[in-house]
């Protein structure tokens, strides 16, 4: 989850643009992360240390670990380990900014650096730490009841990793928001906890979020609206078997409901983006 979380952060600290973000994402699937990259990220190198070894290849034919091992910036061992990483490397959203020409080396640096002492960078494959670093970059503590929206955004990541995509980064997190949404599909939870969920998106993003979701093509508002709903349904029902496993609380769902054109007025909740390669995918979460 480091791409989507380190995205938004580089967003909220104007490193770089939405739509540079977009382009990011629609490259990172052929994107090699570069020894330099790996070093900055691991604190073995610094970026004027890793400008000058690129320096010393353009007249060298030698590889990038030889020259920073003749120049003394690494040790053999600490190359064996980098390029062991290059292949899982989660930076790779940093190293396509860098090769797209939209960061630089020392702009990744400094940016790593700072959002590692903001979030925290332990294994995000624990969701304990990924709930730490989702209330750190979206400055969550001062929610009410904190725990119950962290829980449902932890699910509606995995649901969307795994059926929509990885190819997306926090665009934003918005408390009480005032939000527009040309295309809306929203669902209820009832019961001993009560909350408003929507999904909202223009209709490029609804139609290739719900495409997506569906495995094929998507062309019609009806078929689009389904989908959304589905999703959306699926979402909320493994919401609710968590809650009841968890702590004993039944919960119902109502019936998802389809709107155009629509303006939300939030007066406990929050909105989150989601910034993928196609378009904004806009989540809201509203505790009653």
């Amino acid at each position: 989850m480091f791409t989507q979380l380190f995205g938004h952060y580089l967003l909220n600290k104007n490193y770089i643009t939405t739509e540079q973000l977009r382009k990011a994402l629609e490259a990172k699937s052929e994107t090699r992360v570069k020894l330099g990259a790996l070093a900055i990220d691991a604190g073995y190198m610094t970026a004027n240390q890793v400008e000058k070894v690129h320096e010393e290849q353009k007249r060298l034919d030698k590889r990038i670990g030889d020259i920073a091992v003749g120049m003394g910036f690494l040790t053999q061992s600490q190359v064996d380990e980098l390029l062991s990483k290059q292949k899982t490397a989660n930076i790779v959203i940093g190293q396509t900014l860098i090769d797209l020409g939209f960061m630089t080396n020392s702009q990744f640096e400094e940016a790593l650096a700072s959002y590692k002492s903001t979030a925290g960078f332990a294994s995000e494959d624990n969701d304990d730490t990924l709930a730490e670093n989702i209330t750190a970059v979206f400055g969550l503590d001062d929610l009410n009841d904190k725990d119950f929206y962290i829980e449902y955004l932890l699910l509606f990541i995995r649901n969307i990793v795994r059926f929509i995509g990885d190819d997306f980064a926090f665009a934003e997190c918005t408390k009480n928001p005032e939000f527009n949404s040309k295309y809306l599909c929203s669902q209820d939870i009832t019961g001993n906890v009560n909350a408003y969920t929507a999904i909202g998106c223009d209709k490029e993003a609804f139609y290739a979020l719900a495409s997506r979701y569906a495995g094929e093509e998507v062309d019609d508002d009806e078929f689009a609206e389904a989908c959304a709903g589905e999703f959306l349904n699926l979402q909320n029902g493994l919401f609710a078997v968590n809650v009841s496993n968890a702590q004993g609380i039944e919960l119902d769902l109502t019936p998802q409901v389809s709107e155009k054109d629509v303006t939300l007025n939030i007066d406990d909740g929050i909105k989150v983006s989601l910034a993928f390669s196609f378009g904004t995918v806009n989540l809201v979460i509203c505790k009653n």
